[in-house]
């Protein structure tokens, strides 16, 4: 099989997977999470939080001088995981990765062990 027809059937498998009930829950779910305000409005806490402490870990400053913001950002994590479109967002989320992590066995399989008919 050449290059081209490899990727014209890598374009179809990506299609099936872009059509299939995985993938369809959880762009509903990422949907209904960016329409939630109150939950877009955490999670743009969460991320400035740890921007910040990423910047303070870049520079190798020790914790203890941000354990302030870990805090928080626990905190608000935990809030978020009380949100029910947060919960259905991560369990379409982790759905999705199973398909993908079974495609992506599958296609590891068959590269280690190539069909004896070559």
């Amino acid at each position: 099989m050449d290059r081209n027809q490899l990727l014209v059937q890598a374009s179809e498998l990506a299609d099936l997977i872009a059509e299939s009930d995985e993938a369809a829950a959880y762009r509903e779910a990422q949907a209904r999470l960016s329409a939630n305000r109150e939950a877009s409005a955490l999670l743009r806490q969460f991320r400035d939080l740890r921007e910040q402490v990423g910047k303070f870990q870049a520079r190798k400053v020790p914790p203890l001088h941000y354990r302030h913001l870990l805090e928080k950002a626990d905190a608000l994590l935990s809030e978020l995981n009380r949100i029910p479109d947060v919960q259905s967002f991560e369990a379409a989320e982790r759905q999705l990765n199973d398909l993908l992590d079974a495609v992506t066995s599958r296609l590891a399989a068959a590269i280690a062990a190539p069909p004896q008919n070559m």
